[in-house]
């Protein structure tokens, strides 16, 4: 199908799947980004982390986006289902070269996108990237043969990220709270799942289960009614 242009945002792409894009563009969008950090980079053995949320459209953009990178020669590191806030601990703490994140955050459920990044998790913007990676996309031209890249899966990076980020707390001074937590049938449940294993705290949950298609509400937590059960909770 023909890309929306307007698909491209100042940060991120975000648009609604099989309408404004679809495997298409991710399947070009893989290519570019690997000529574009492989200029940048001026390196041949680019590793590249890619993670997707829980939207139903995920999985396919997901299979697209990582066919195009591996076709342009790329290591691609699989993280699997993962929070955007994951996807970009991975790319730093681990040393990659970039990533792009399938997701569209707290969009409604038939939206979907790309975060895109460099090294240690360095936003790609309009004016830093986005702008190329678009022009590149469309140009229609031909992306030069190179040999072919390879696919790592990876896991543990949930557990590697909570034992990065308690050596900032002192879990003696966290008091007995009890904490009720909406995560909309989201990635947010992925991390604090394992957190709170860790927290001298009571967990109540709502809405934990993984689900695209936003049964309880939708996502975005800046509209009143998707946040009235937890109120009331």
């Amino acid at each position: 199908m023909i890309t929306n242009p307007e698909v491209f945002k100042a940060y991120d792409l975000r648009g609604v799947y099989g309408v404004d894009f679809d495997e298409e563009l991710a399947y070009r969008l893989g290519l570019a980004f690997v000529a574009f950090r492989l200029d940048e980079l001026k390196k041949t053995d680019l590793k590249l982390v890619v993670a997707s949320d829980m939207r139903l459209s995920s999985p396919k953009l997901k299979e697209a986006l990582i066919k195009g990178m591996v076709e342009g020669g790329a290591t691609v590191i699989d993280i699997g289902l993962a929070s955007t806030p994951t996807f970009y601990f991975a790319v730093a703490h681990y040393h990659y070269d970039g990533g792009i994140q399938v997701s569209a955050s707290h969009n409604p459920k038939d939206w979907n996108g790309f975060k895109i990044v460099r090294e240690r998790a360095l936003p790609v913007g309009g004016d830093t990237g986005l702008n190329w990676l678009k022009n590149r996309v469309f140009s229609g031209e031909s992306f030069p043969l190179t040999k072919p890249g390879s696919v790592v899966v990876q896991t543990g990076v949930v557990t590697d990220q909570v034992a990065h980020d308690l050596q900032f707390v002192d879990l003696a001074k966290i008091k007995p709270l009890k904490v009720v937590i909406d995560t909309a049938n989201g990635m947010g449940a992925h991390y604090l799942e394992e957190l709170f294993k860790h927290l001298p705290c009571e967990l109540v949950k709502m809405n934990w289960e993984l689900d695209g298609t936003f049964p309880a509400h939708p996502a975005d937590p800046y509209k009143k009614e998707n946040v009235a059960d937890l109120g009331k909770k």
